[in-house]
């Protein structure tokens, strides 16, 4: 073995080899010793307690812990005690009678028999009782007893006609100064009035008569020149006498036609029914049109 081997000191650098036998301690390993048991400390009043088992003084620990609990609430109870009777009240004290007034006696109670419940008109209800101040109802639910006022609906004169037998001066509805009339045996318009001639009056004065070629229609007859009426003829208007032909009955028939909700008529051929009177130049015409699109006419009676 080398000289450095033998030496027992620890190497320059202090590391010894894992395989010298230096590393290997001669003396047993130091193990921790676990300290006895301390006793418990002595309880005043209660000798030899640390000698006792742990059993037996849980036991005697709960015992203490009672004993004091009813001391504490015996104490308590006295001193509430006394406090309670000075604090009490006057009847319970004495000061009071001991038997309380009597009530007085109750209202008798009438129970209704079920035939009388079932026998009344009103119906059974449960629950608190109803107000004695109702709340109103709306004014619109309310029902009125007074009747509804009725107002006449305003008066509307009746619809214009031609009525057989009237003579008439037919005068327009927008310009009511002016009046069909005949003049050299033609149909035309012109302005007529109360201070007119006679003779323009008089031209312009027709007696409705029934329908010659329709019943249910007019013809209208000259007041100045009696048998003559007025006509289509190559559809112009014109005044001409009665031959008692079937076609100057139809020719000189005419229906008259409401229109503007009654405020005027319209004349209608008969024999051309898609046909009516109309002005054209201030001349009278038979022309294809409506109603509405004819000549409007108001008849006013003439003496």
């Amino acid at each position: 073995m080398p000289e450095d081997d033998s030496h027992r000191g620890p190497r320059v650098g202090g590391w010894v080899p894992p395989y010298s036998p230096d590393a290997l301690s001669p003396k047993p390993p130091i193990r921790p010793i676990t300290p006895a048991a301390f006793p418990p400390a002595p309880i005043p009043g209660f000798p030899g307690w640390a000698q006792r088992g742990k059993p037996l003084r849980r036991r005697a620990a709960v015992a203490a812990v009672a004993l004091a609990t009813l001391g504490v609430a015996a104490a308590t109870t006295v001193i509430l005690g006394d406090d309670a009777a000075r604090t009490a009240p006057a009847f319970v004290a004495g000061t009071l009678p001991a038997v309380p007034p009597v009530p007085p006696p109750a209202e008798p109670v009438i129970i209704a028999s079920a035939v009388a419940i079932r026998s009344s008109s009103s119906p059974i209800t449960t629950g608190s009782a109803p107000s004695s101040n109702p709340v109103a109802k709306p004014s619109s639910h309310r029902q009125s007893t007074k009747p509804a006022t009725r107002w006449p609906s305003p008066s509307k004169a009746p619809a214009v006609t031609l009525s057989a037998g009237s003579t008439v001066a037919l005068t327009l509805a927008d310009n009511p100064g002016q009046r069909v009339r005949h003049r050299s045996f033609i149909g035309r318009v012109d302005t007529i009035g109360a201070s007119s001639k006679a003779l323009d009056r008089a031209d312009s004065s027709f007696t409705v008569r029934v329908g010659l070629g329709n019943s249910g229609c007019s013809s209208l007859e000259s007041v100045n020149y009696p048998g003559y009426f007025l006509r289509h003829q190559n559809y112009q208007i014109k005044l001409q006498r009665n031959d008692g032909s079937d076609l100057y009955r139809r020719d000189a028939t005419f229906c008259a036609v409401t229109i503007r909700s009654g405020d005027a008529l319209a004349l209608q051929s008969i024999n051309y029914p898609k046909r009516f009177v109309v002005e054209s130049d201030s001349r009278l015409a038979l022309r294809e049109t409506s109603a509405d699109g004819a000549l409007a006419l108001v008849p006013v009676a003439v003496s």
